[in-house]
């Protein structure tokens, strides 16, 4: 490592070009820092290195009129000496380099103007330095009267309310879109808003919370012909809705104004519920940088609040006194008085309500909209009176939400009682009663349909209200039913007694359907038992009948008789008898696999009842040696023709005593043949020989 001697210096020789060196040297340097200082100096430098990031800083600089004027004529000390020069410089510098390098720089730059409220750093200096403020001549915005010196007498330096004035942001969406992603960078605070004014003018003699006290009065900032009241205000909707919307919309940081935009940047149609109330700090104002505080003191930053914190309303009217003569009571309303004194104040002041809620052209559709509102499966309906749609909510939800929190039964029942509404539920075919749905004896009882108590099961607290209290057991539903209800579960066994008193049951139940669907197997809902009854006890039997509810076979002969109801099994071809060969009539069917059935309608003793025996006119079934034995019986006329035919035809007669006979066939159609072929001896078995000729002398005539 070369090592730095001083031994030239001494010796006579090598002293000269020493000099010489040494003084080559000095001048470089100093030529150096004299082009570093310059360089560093100009727009390039700040523009392209330092902040190169940030874009807002840079365009809205090159797009004011400022733009010809170097950053550091506004940005360093005036007439700085040059240590202090050249401290600022390197400080800049190093904390640039740092950010730039840790990517901690800030975006957007100085975002909530601290710097302009810097007297140390941003001073009146900088800018009379260039505007001499005795021989400038002011052209303040039309309608503006601005006194400049008496500014400058309260130590408010110039950018305390010019502080965008050499990075003005009117074009800002034009110069700060992000040409790749299309967003926008967000504005600055403009100090110079009528809202900004009132950080420190105000229309009391209370001096605001931070900063200077100075007039609020119209006469002392505007003109006698100048029109003071906002175009805002000229809208057709302003009075009421408009004004509230207004009066509690968040204050925009940027213009000073209200805005009806949501922090996200998505228009809001409404002012929303996070929206601030009046005179309180406003969401974000917490992110305020301590040295912008309104409430620390620090030194050289002038004290005073943020313009979001700053009421607009409060520009022009004296907020408390000015609401309150209007309105009455404390604006907005705050949460007690929507929990515990609004009801109170609507009865005193209803017209005070009305100025703003127009509760009576409205028909009081802003107090039902908050006290009707919706719930469960029932939705209010602001364009329907709540008098014609609060019987469906009740039905709904039942009078729960109505009972208890606003109104007492009394007033249930002396509206009803005055107006003798009958709600339309009660006007359904159905309401009192309805069929009941199949169940199976003894098990689960019949579900209800009647729809008065479906309804009541679901909220029997909404009866009360006409009927009265009590339930099911109060008087008005005992007068009409007669009886506990709902049933209890012993009813199953005890209601027997409802046969005495049948009228009773029919008041809620169709009465034979309900016994029958209950007591008989294989029952269908609404259909009568008397027509489906033949097949149940033709599969299984009447002995079912009489072991629960009838008591004997009478109550089925008399309920015949009287109906004279024959079975339809009766009215078929073959009933009574069956002319086939070989085939039984089905009546002997029906009885041989249910004996106790015939007995109903034609007496008991089976085949030896009185009805069978007028009938047959013969002991039946016939005994096993029939055969053999009709022969005498006919002989001793014990038995006749007539008699035998009533069951069975002459074909009968023919397939068992004439060999060969035919089943469909007359004997004397095919019996030639026969006897041709075997002779007439096998015929004289049974007949005698002159037996012939009578039919054949007969048929000759």
């Amino acid at each position: 490592m070369a090592k730095i001697s001083l031994a030239g210096f001494k010796d006579p020789v090598r002293r000269p070009r020493f000099i010489i060196w040494t003084g080559v040297v000095l001048l470089g340097l100093a030529a150096f820092i004299v082009f570093a200082y310059g360089a560093s100096s100009t727009y390039w430098f700040c523009n392209e290195g330092c902040h190169s990031v940030q874009d807002d800083a840079m365009n809205t600089y090159r797009a004011g009129t400022h733009s010809t004027v170097s950053c550091l004529s506004c940005h360093e000390p005036v007439n700085a000496d040059p240590l202090t020069f050249t401290y600022y410089k390197v400080k800049a510098g190093v904390i640039g380099a740092y950010q730039l390098y840790t990517k901690t720089n800030e975006t957007p730059l100085n975002p909530e103007s601290k710097l302009a409220l810097n007297e140390l750093h941003m001073g009146s200096k900088q800018c009379t330095q260039c505007h001499n403020m005795e021989n400038r001549v002011v052209t303040p915005s039309k309608g503006i009267i601005i006194d400049h010196a008496v500014h400058e007498e309260n130590e408010i330096h110039c950018t305390v309310c010019h502080n965008r004035v050499a990075h003005p942001e009117k074009n800002y969406e034009m110069v700060n879109k992000n040409p790749k992603t299309g967003e926008i960078s967000e504005k600055h605070a403009d100090f110079m808003s009528m809202t900004a004014c009132f950080r420190c003018h105000t229309l009391t003699n209370e001096a605001p919370k931070d900063g200077k006290k100075a007039p609020g009065k119209c006469s002392a900032c505007h003109p006698a012909d100048f029109k003071l009241k906002p175009a805002n205000h000229n809208g057709a909707d302003f009075y009421p809705k408009g004004h509230a919307k207004l009066a509690t919309a968040r204050i925009d940081r940027a213009t000073g104004k209200p805005t009806f935009e949501k922090l996200t940047g998505e228009a809001e149609t409404e002012a929303s519920e996070e929206s601030t109330e009046v005179g309180a700090d406003l969401e974000g104002a917490d992110d305020q940088p301590a040295a912008y505080s309104g409430s620390t003191k620090t030194k050289h930053i002038f004290p005073i609040s943020e313009v979001q914190s700053i009421n607009y309303c409060g520009t022009c009217h004296v907020v408390d006194k000015f609401c309150m003569d209007c309105h009455g009571m404390e604006m907005p309303h705050p949460e007690e008085f929507k929990t515990k004194s609004h009801p109170e104040l609507a009865k005193t002041k209803a017209a005070k309500c009305d100025l703003c809620h127009n509760t009576k052209k409205t028909n009081y559709q802003f107090c039902n909209e908050c006290h009707h509102g919706t719930a469960s499966n029932w939705k209010y309906d602001p364009k329907v009176k709540w008098g014609t749609q609060h019987a469906k909510a009740v039905s709904t939800n039942g009078v729960k939400g109505c009972l208890g929190k606003c109104h007492e039964q009394k007033f249930c029942v002396d509206c009803h009682v005055k107006l003798k509404p009958l709600p339309a539920s009660h006007k359904d075919a159905k309401w009192l009663r309805d069929k009941l749905t199949v169940t199976k004896y003894p098990g689960t009882p019949a579900a209800p349909s009647g729809k008065h108590t479906l309804a009541a099961t679901k909220a029997i607290d909404s009866c009360d209200v006409c009927h009265g209290p009590g339930g099911t057991n109060a008087k008005f539903c005992k007068s009409c039913h007669g009886m506990e209800m709902p049933h209890p579960d012993t009813f199953k066994k005890n209601h027997v007694s409802g046969r005495k008193t049948p009228a009773t049951c029919a008041n809620c139940h169709t009465f034979k359907e309900l016994c029958s669907d209950c007591h008989h197997t294989g029952a269908k809902n609404g259909v009568a038992w008397q027509k489906q009854h033949p097949v149940p006890v033709a599969s299984g039997g009447t002995a079912q009948c009489f072991e629960k509810c009838h008591e004997d076979k009478t109550f089925c002969v008399n309920c015949h008789v009287k109906l004279k109801a024959v079975p339809a099994s009766h009215k078929v071809g073959d009933w009574t008898r069956n002319l086939a060969l070989g085939k039984a009539a089905k009546h002997s069917a029906a009885y041989s696999a249910q004996k106790d059935s015939c007995d109903y309608c034609h007496g008991v003793g089976g085949v030896e009842a009185k009805f069978c025996k007028a009938c047959h006119k013969i002991a039946m079934p016939h005994a096993g040696d029939y055969k053999d034995t009709h022969k005498a019986d006919f002989a001793a006329k014990k038995v006749t023709k007539p008699v035998c035919t009533n069951c069975h035809n002459q074909f009968m007669c023919d397939s068992c005593h004439h060999t060969g006979a035919s089943a469909t066939q007359a004997w004397r159609t095919f019996h030639p043949a026969i006897v041709k072929k075997n002779g007439a001896e096998p015929c004289f078995k049974c007949h005698k020989p002159t037996f012939c000729s009578y039919c054949h002398v007969r048929l000759i005539r």
